[in-house]
């Protein structure tokens, strides 16, 4: 079903009523009944919005699977002996089997459209309030654009929904969703308060800055990304964090990192170890992919040491041994901004000669010596290094197959066997349910 057909049978009341309570419980408690009393949208006042925002911080926090799915279409990952390599996980990893009853796709399109609909009745909120409402807006505005940020690069246009509906309406392109995405974000720059004020548990001005440098980095306007990228390293006061785990196990005392969501063991309660440490060890998990042989032995050099805090080979009781994705313990925040994605966009942006600093400066940082200009044949080269620091730096945090796609080179991924696969298929329920309103992508 579309996502408007989908709120069809769900009233904005209990929409909103299942935001407060997850303000107030978290998802640790599931609703048994629908509840005999909630909130309606025009029972929103100015006092009691920031209840209502606060609960979509929660919901919108990203879900496990979903939030690497990058780095398990990009190759870093491969399947375990327990998932195997028909699960979900395998069909991404191997490329096989993929159609529209992936489990991955409908995960996103439901998380993401059920939280644009509860953005679009805050926005209407604030714009029927007034007042002094427009950082609330701007927050709002900012997750809204995040949330399409992750449909478009998961399957090109969408639906844009920006007032809620139960009409099906067709797909828009995806030059539109990026149009929009811009414009939300230009809002909450504009909008939203300082990082001084916020920290980085709230959304900030220098955060939406950031968020908007990726994108106009996935447009292809890599120079205007890497001043915009400059200008937040430059006004925040943050500096790279020479404790490469403690930015993951211990993000509030991090030095660098611009918004990452809550993600309390009483609320979201998000266990990303739980997809990668096995039974029976210190994070017990479900350990349904392990890190490809690529990341195990070629993409991190002697001396890295990022090596050791994502990946680790552990014994087991029985004295056999496996290799797992170390970097996730319990439950932590979820990273969506941190300053050296900002360092690697101006890298990238500025191009070898001004971008070198910027690269070297994550390189030293992380135990790497510096390169020089006459380290790089040409220009191309220069960007595949940095592309290839990206994948160390940002390792499991789901940027390496879009990072591929907008460079045009998941077309060399043994799982992609043309672009078309670059989008995974919309869920076909959803197709079908929307009445011929819905097109599928092409090939699935």
């Amino acid at each position: 079903m579309t996502p408007m057909k989908s709120f069809s049978n769900i009233s904005a009341k209990f929409m909103l009523c299942m935001v407060a309570i997850m303000a107030c419980l978290g998802c640790a408690q599931q609703l048994d009944q629908l509840p005999e009393s909630g909130v309606s949208p025009d029972q929103i006042s100015e006092a009691n919005i920031p209840f209502f925002l606060n609960g979509l911080y929660r919901r919108a926090t990203p879900d496990r699977d979903n939030y690497v799915l990058h780095d398990t279409r990009g190759g870093n990952y491969t399947w375990t002996a327990l998932s195997g390599n028909s699960s979900a996980y395998g069909a991404l990893i191997t490329g096989n089997n993929v159609d529209d009853r992936l489990s991955y796709s409908a995960n996103i399109w439901s998380h993401a459209y059920r939280n644009i609909y509860n953005a679009n009745i805050l926005i209407e909120a604030c714009d029927r309030l007034g007042g002094n409402l427009n950082s609330i807006k701007a927050e709002t505005s900012y997750l809204r654009a995040w949330l399409y940020y992750q449909l478009v690069t998961t399957f090109g246009g969408v639906p844009l929904v920006l007032v809620n509906t139960t009409e099906n309406i067709p797909r828009n392109s995806d030059a539109e969703v990026w149009n929009q995405i811009i414009v939300d974000i230009d809002y909450a720059i504009e909008n939203a308060l300082p990082y001084a004020q916020t920290g980085n548990k709230k959304v900030s001005q220098e955060a939406a800055k950031a968020l908007k440098s990726r994108v106009l980095l996935a447009l292809g306007q890599t120079a205007e990304a890497a001043e915009l990228a400059a200008s937040v390293i430059e006004s925040t006061g943050l500096q790279l964090d020479a404790d490469y785990g403690g930015i993951f196990r211990e993000t509030d005392g991090s030095t660098e990192v611009l918004f990452a969501f809550s993600n309390l063991k009483t609320e979201s309660n998000i266990r990303m170890s739980s997809l990668f440490w096995p039974y029976g060890t210190a994070w017990a998990g479900s350990y349904f992919v392990q890190p490809s042989d690529y990341a195990l032995n070629t993409l991190y050099p002697a001396g890295d040491v990022r090596k050791d805090v994502n990946i680790l080979r552990i014994t087991n009781s029985d004295g056999s041994s496996n290799v797992i994705v170390s970097k996730y313990w319990d439950v932590q925040p979820i990273i969506i901004s941190r300053l050296s994605e900002l360092y690697l966009i101006c890298a990238e942006g500025f191009g070898r000669t001004q971008g070198l600093p910027y690269l070297n400066a994550v390189r030293q940082k992380r135990g790497l010596s510096p390169l020089t200009g006459g380290d790089f044949a040409g220009d191309e080269q220069f960007i595949d290094e940095v592309l290839e620091e990206r994948r160390r730096e940002l390792f499991s945090e789901g940027f390496l197959f879009y990072d591929l796609v907008r460079t045009d080179k998941a077309i060399d991924l043994p799982n992609v066997q043309n672009r078309n696969q670059y989008v995974l298929p919309l869920p076909g329920q959803q197709v079908r349910l929307s009445e011929g309103v819905l097109k599928q992508n092409e090939g699935y």
